[in-house]
């Protein structure tokens, strides 16, 4: 129909873009999911993604990006603008990269993680950080970065404070 985009292959296109205040519902969902499968027994909260989104739309320290297919949300990449304390200049922090299940191995991943790199360049970023502080697939995730030109620089470690109790 006319309504589909499609690659010259007859594929569905894909495509990813900043995000904008009508791709809220969708990344809030996504978020959710996202918090289900990689921090399983971790809260949710709706509230703080819609103001951590709305900061995002209405400032430069934050962006949200989106992939679409057919005009449906199936990804999104959210990363933070960080200064440093100790020299001018800032880089970028990928935060959270995520992909619905059943879009995973497209190029949907792929075409954020590219947005994200020709944004960063735009708005003069010196470097991007990028990774997850969840252990999931880990390994998996690094492998990914590498292929853009990530390399490992350190090691992310965390101590839990609540020892189990609600915070």
């Amino acid at each position: 129909t006319a309504s589909r985009l499609f690659s010259m292959h007859g594929w569905p296109m894909i495509f990813a873009r900043l995000a904008t205040e009508a791709d809220a519902d969708a990344i809030v969902e996504m978020a959710r999911l996202n918090v289900e499968e990689t921090c399983p027994g971790e809260p949710f909260s709706e509230r703080r993604v819609r103001e951590t989104l709305d900061f995002a739309f209405r400032t430069a320290l934050k962006a949200a990006f989106v992939a679409e297919e057919n005009r449906k949300v199936i990804g999104f990449l959210a990363a933070d603008v960080c200064y440093y304390d100790h020299r001018d200049g800032f880089s970028v922090t990928q935060r959270v990269l995520y992909v619905r299940p059943e879009r995973r191995g497209t190029r949907a991943a792929a075409l954020l993680m590219k947005e994200l790199i020709a944004w960063s360049r735009r708005i003069g970023a010196d470097a991007i950080d990028g990774g997850n502080d969840n252990g999931f697939r880990s390994e998996r995730t690094a492998a990914f970065l590498r292929h853009f030109g990530f390399r490992q620089v350190g090691y992310a470690m965390r101590m839990e404070l609540t020892d189990g109790r609600p915070r």
